[in-house]
């Protein structure tokens, strides 16, 4: 008797693992096609040029994670129907332990955007115009769905992906492409994209992108997560292919004509010797990182005063302008060049001690702090008039008028005097409806936007200002914990690839007060954000931040 029942008990022991293992391959095969069409084919997926680019994007990311969702919907049943035909229902048995276990150990990340998505809902079913709220389509189709659709790719990486660095080099080749399309643009090579349209969107739509300002927030993500890459490769075809990569990206982020690049790549500078550097080489590294910058700026300059077409002839780029002709950024060259150099010569990759890893965090953070309060100090001084002809020839960089940042200053305006004046106190904790920014804007400032030839806006070009009038201060807030979160998951990982995404994706948080969320995009910041986000939950172990 007691041998039958062991051997019964060993028959459904391996029932199961056969179960398991059927689905699990099965998820994990269909989760790895999920992630790797997201972060490389999707960023280069058109239909027709950049006509429908939008609405393409959005229906490319929606349709097909909706679709996923049903599927593993099935395979969960499908999972139990196995159970209970071949393992007695073994596993349907434990199920409500799991469960419950599954929820007292939920994450701070799974908490923050369970609440987001509640709140979005909230804010929606109670919006003035629900419709719009749910599709976001008087806005950038980042409404309802959108995230509904986010939280379901959510649920299915953070359970069912299993990463693989190889994933991660495979974005960084794919996003090379659209750099380099990008470049070619930068020099006028169209690829007849623009084709029985005006001369002028030449310089304002850019590689499989399309705007501009969408093009940088991409390109803040690749330059992030290649620059960790970079930090941490070794040597050999690692470090040949992340070096590549990391020029290529310097270029793209620097040929966008954005200054959001100056606070996307100001966020990765400051966050490598703080986090990252822990011998002589990543030193080494990390001067040759801010020396290709500083070249390419240089170069990229000099070129622009040649006969050689490029963007810059009709819209000038600042930061080419001014950091390409300074005296300082030469001085800068030339000095990274000789440190890099002597760094090549004096030290073969030794490990530094902790109490000079500690020496480095604490003056690096200290020229961080001294350089803030520098910028603020000139930022006041421009802004009240004290040695005023020292900021003119950088008036629409440093002084907050209705004009600066391309009429943000004016955009910005119209949210707050709406919040401040309109906004009932439901409005102001769930928000007016989900990416409906435009109907703010269109239904009380109408008169002041065309009277005045601004066209219309349809967006706050701040993310935070955006959630903050649209989903109210409690979706701000759980939008900055879902941030939080992820990234705290990721950075006390020690998986190197979780630290290499939170950098992607801080560089692009930090562009973000000045930029706008688009489908074009976030998919691909969402999708890579929970790879990190799986990446780091594998092992909480090690600290990066000790």
């Amino acid at each position: 008797m007691v041998k039958t029942v062991e051997t019964t008990v060993m028959e459904n022991a391996k029932s199961e693992m056969q179960i398991k293992k059927i689905f699990g391959n099965i998820t994990r095969w269909l989760m790895e096609i999920y992630v790797l069409f997201y972060l490389c084919i999707f960023p280069l997926s058109l239909r027709d040029k950049y006509y429908d680019i939008l609405t393409f994007r959005f229906a490319l990311f929606w349709k097909p994670t909706l679709a996923y969702g049903c599927i593993f919907l099935v395979l969960v049943i499908a999972y139990l129907l196995c159970d209970v035909l071949y393992n007695k229902g073994e596993i349907k048995k434990k199920l409500p332990q799991k469960l419950k276990a599954g929820i007292k150990s939920a994450s701070g990340t799974d908490i923050a955007f369970t609440f987001l998505i509640l709140i979005f809902t909230i804010s929606t079913v109670f919006a003035e115009y629900p419709y719009e709220a749910f599709w976001g389509d008087r806005g950038r189709s980042q409404g309802l769905l959108l995230w509904l659709m986010f939280y379901i790719a959510y649920i299915l990486i953070t359970r069912f992906y299993r990463y693989r660095k190889w994933h991660l080099y495979a974005f960084m080749f794919f996003s090379c492409i659209v750099c380099l399309w990008g470049i070619c643009n930068y020099f006028m090579i169209t690829f007849s994209m623009f084709e029985e349209t005006s001369d002028e969107y030449k310089y304002l739509f850019v590689s499989s992108i399309g705007n501009i300002n969408t093009y940088n927030n991409f390109t803040a993500i690749i330059y992030g997560v290649v620059a960790i890459a970079f930090m941490l490769s070794k040597k050999g075809f690692e470090y040949i292919y992340t070096f590549a990569v990391l020029i290529i990206a310097t270029l793209a982020q620097i040929m966008g004509k954005s200054d959001n690049i100056l606070l996307s790549t100001a966020a990765v500078w400051a966050l490598i010797p703080l986090l990252f550097i822990k011998n002589r080489s990543q030193i080494y590294r990390f001067f040759l990182m801010i020396l290709i910058f500083a070249g390419a700026l240089k170069g990229l300059f000099i070129i622009d005063q040649t006969d050689i077409p490029n963007m810059n002839d009709i819209n000038p780029s600042t930061l080419i302008a001014l950091g390409g002709k300074s005296f300082m950024t030469a001085v800068i060259v030339l000095l990274l060049i000789g440190t890099s150099a002597a760094f090549i010569y004096s030290c073969k990759g030794t490990e530094l001690s902790d109490k000079a890893i500690a020496c480095i965090r604490k003056g690096w953070l200290a020229l961080i702090l001294s350089g803030l309060a520098i910028v603020i100090a000139i930022l006041v001084m421009a802004n009240t008039g004290v040695y005023s002809e020292l900021w003119e020839p950088y008036s629409n960089l440093l002084i907050f008028n209705e004009s600066w940042g391309t009429f943000r200053g004016l955009i910005w305006k119209m949210g707050l005097t709406y919040w401040k004046n309109d906004a009932t106190m439901f409005a102001r904790i769930f928000g007016y409806g989900p990416d409906t920014y435009y109907i703010i804007t269109m239904d009380r400032f109408f008169d002041i936007m065309f009277q005045n030839n601004y066209g219309y806006f349809d967006s706050a070009h701040n993310e935070y200002l955006e959630y903050f009038i649209t989903v109210g201060i409690a979706g701000l807030i759980a939008y900055l914990a879902l941030l939080y979160t992820s990234l705290k998951t990721m950075l006390l990982s020690h998986e190197n690839g979780s630290w290499m995404i939170a950098a992607g994706v801080i560089a692009y948080a930090v562009q973000a007060v000045v930029n706008i969320a688009i489908p074009i995009t976030t998919p691909v910041l969402m999708v890579l954000m929970f790879v990190g986000v799986a990446a780091g939950q594998s092992s909480q172990n090690y600290s990066l931040l000790s």
